[in-house]
């Protein structure tokens, strides 16, 4: 039998480097991980390439593209890498440490109110940690994105999750600013909207846009609105509706301070629709890193009602 080729310590670097530059399909995204060079990861893997005697990469000035060797060894390489992860992290557990990267899938909005407020207590307690936020208003794939865990409302999450609640329930309000309800008059039913410039939000993974919720007499209504704006950030049509431009529906918990200060006010508020608490979700509580074990416990206890 053929023995193995032997991969000595010394190849580490270049191996983490060729699973980054796989797993981007760019030198300059993996070089932006790693923090490195782009010309140092090229030759990091170029280097890899000579001694394996393969061409593992196929680059042309546009894209890189794994060779079908490469495609083989890359699901060896990754495989090995995670075995070696798990096995380091396991060590520093056993000395009591959580460490290594969590990396959370999540909407802008969940982080700007679960998780900002409490990120500078989480580096104290855990300072070995390192966190990495996708932040993304569709519904993503975790396990094929390799993410340790996502959050979401607890009706979009698949049922073979664990899912685990972080933070109060919410409410999706419609709210305006006073100067565009002096220009307009205040819709009294939903399908007075019509009539108004509604402020739309697009998914960018689906291009859908979003339709409006409400609730009448205990069942859900979606309605169709229309306007002149489109924008796929929370932030920006909070903006435009401060502005007087136009009613928005958003979570009640992002704009709390607006309607305390009288910037925006509610409209529709008796058919405002309830909804559940974000929830943070992962694939099995089996083999739990115990990075994302003090991850969920710290900000579960930090967005604690009581």
């Amino acid at each position: 039998m053929k023995p193995y080729l032997k991969i000595d310590a010394a190849a580490l670097p270049a191996l983490i480097a060729f699973e980054c530059v796989a797993r981007h399909t760019s030198f300059s995204r993996a070089a932006a991980e790693l923090s490195l060079s782009p010309s140092a990861l090229s030759q990091s893997v170029r280097g890899l390439e000579q001694r394996l005697g393969v061409r593992l990469l196929t680059r042309t000035t546009r894209r890189v593209a794994l060779t079908e060797e490469g495609e083989r060894f890359y699901d060896g390489v990754r495989v090995g890498l995670d075995e070696l992860g798990h096995a380091l992290e396991a060590l520093a557990q056993s000395r009591g440490r959580a460490t290594g990267t969590v990396r959370i899938n999540m909407p802008r909005a969940a982080y700007n109110l679960l998780i900002a407020p409490h990120l500078a207590s989480f580096v104290v307690r855990h300072p070995d940690v390192k966190l990495e936020f996708a932040l993304d208003d569709g519904l993503s794939d975790i396990v094929a994105s390799r993410f340790d865990a996502g959050m979401r409302m607890s009706e979009t999450i698949e049922a073979d999750m664990v899912a685990v609640r972080i933070g109060a329930a919410q409410r999706m309000v419609t709210v305006g600013a006073p100067d565009y309800l002096v220009r307009r008059p205040t819709p009294r039913t939903p399908e007075d909207l019509a009539a108004h410039e509604c402020v739309r939000f697009r998914y960018l993974s689906s291009g859908r846009t979003a339709s409006w919720v409400f609730q009448r007499d205990g069942r859900a209504l979606e309605v169709e609105v229309g306007g002149r704006f489109i924008v796929n950030d929370f932030a920006a049509e909070i903006d435009l509706a401060r502005r007087g431009l136009g009613l928005v529906q958003t979570l009640e918990s992002l704009i709390e301070d607006d309607l305390r200060s009288g910037q925006l006010v509610r409209v529709l508020d008796d058919c405002a629709m309830p909804l559940s608490a974000m929830h943070l979700y992962f694939p099995s509580r089996a083999q739990m890193p115990a990075r994302l074990r003090v991850f969920i416990d710290h900000f579960q206890a930090a967005n604690s009602p009581d």
